[in-house]
């Protein structure tokens, strides 16, 4: 089974993203499902490795909330 890391997105953002767009794009990363965790002000969860910041930019644009 592949190791993990945990991402964290912030509460600067969290507020704008909708999770299940954002789990939508992490399949489109990673190839399976990854479960978008909400806890306190931020999203977590769980993938093969750290997102750059080029992925967040992207997750978080494409994931936007109009």
């Amino acid at each position: 089974m592949p190791t993990s890391v945990q991402n964290v997105i912030g509460p600067d953002i969290c507020g704008y993203i909708k999770p299940e767009k954002l789990e939508r794009l992490l399949r489109k990363l990673f190839g399976y499902k990854i479960t978008v965790r909400h806890v306190g002000e931020r999203y977590e969860f769980d993938a093969p490795r750290y997102l750059t910041d080029e992925e967040i930019d992207r997750v978080t644009e494409a994931a936007r909330v109009h």
